[in-house]
């Protein structure tokens, strides 16, 4: 993992983590003008430097088929009951 990518990753966490406290005071009135446009401004520039990090991933696809010999999902718990006991 790069650097770029780890301070990335640090301000999508920032992001979020701020992203309910700043949703309730939407909901009760109390976030102003300039605190809903700072926090879309983070939103954009997060967004974009995720947009501009999947680009320069170019989109590889490793060509080949999947090959499974049993079930593709895990199996659920499963529990033997032991009725000769």
């Amino acid at each position: 993992m790069t650097h770029e990518d780890r301070e990335l990753l640090a301000e999508l966490a920032r992001l979020n983590g701020d992203m309910a406290s700043f949703a309730l005071r939407i909901m009760d009135g109390s976030a102003g003008f300039a605190e809903q446009r700072h926090y879309a401004q983070r939103l954009i520039a997060g967004g974009e430097r995720l947009k501009r990090r999947a680009d320069r991933m170019g989109g590889t696809v490793i060509e080949g088929e999947v090959v499974a010999d049993g079930p593709i999902a895990l199996p659920a718990h499963i529990v033997e009951l032991d009725w000769e006991s």
